[in-house]
């Protein structure tokens, strides 16, 4: 959505003399439209057979029809790993009813409804060429709470694309919104450099990789929850 002053001129009379105001055109300002993104957010928290911290990302909860479902990235899925989500004061535990190791995309189901965390409408934004479309999307980085942020897609191919935005560890699984609340990929990771003068990695914070859910139509992942639990 984009907001623009237009010009003006505006006459009053002050003390008995006409004043007058020019008011000029300024550059259009982008609205981002964070709801989506925001209210269906959840974090996803991995433990091993001990029941000990295994890590955590993010994910986002979504519903078609009566089907609810958490869209995230397949790589915060092992085999030798529970996850869980946090749902206000209660861990709720996640079934796994579709890998996608290829794409980095997983589809997983609590094993009840969720109280504190909002399933929004899943609708895909199936165009091919999204360079330098506006998104967004909301997470948990690092030791972070719930964040979010905004970007542009810089790269993009039909199954991955490159997003200037913030993300740290944690934020994989965060789903990508556009302007318009559709679903473009999910954060799949962000991209590590040697610094020149230091050992240690270097976040490049502005080099995001996110797995595109353009083959995930909202007729496919229907089938695949109707097939799971039926």
């Amino acid at each position: 959505m984009l907001w623009m002053l237009l010009s003006c001129v505006i006459n009053y009379q002050e003390d008995g003399n006409l004043k007058r105001i020019s008011v000029e055109q300024t550059q259009a300002v982008r609205h981002y439209n964070y709801n989506k993104a925001v209210s269906s957010s959840l974090k996803i928290l991995s433990f091993n057979f001990m029941f000990e911290d295994n890590g955590h990302g993010s994910g986002n909860y979504f519903k078609i029809g009566k089907h609810r479902f958490i869209l995230t990235a397949a790589h915060l899925v092992s085999s030798d790993t529970f996850q869980y989500v946090q749902d206000g004061l209660e861990l709720v535990k996640l079934e796994l009813v579709h890998l996608d190791v290829d794409r980095d995309i997983a589809i997983m189901v609590p094993i009840q409804e969720l109280k504190n965390t909002t399933a929004v409408n899943y609708v895909i934004n199936e165009k091919e060429d999204i360079l330098g479309l506006s998104i967004i999307h909301a997470g948990y980085p690092s030791t972070l709470e719930k964040s979010v942020f905004n970007g542009m897609v810089s790269r993009c191919s039909l199954d991955f694309f490159v997003m200037q935005s913030l993300a740290l560890p944690g934020s994989s699984g965060s789903v990508v919104f556009d302007n318009g609340g559709r679903i473009v990929g999910v954060v799949s990771a962000v991209k590590l450099e040697m610094h020149p003068h230091s050992p240690f990695p270097e976040l490049q914070e502005t080099l995001v990789f996110v797995s595109r859910t353009n083959q995930y139509k909202r007729e496919k992942v229907k089938g695949i929850l109707e097939k799971w639990k039926g």
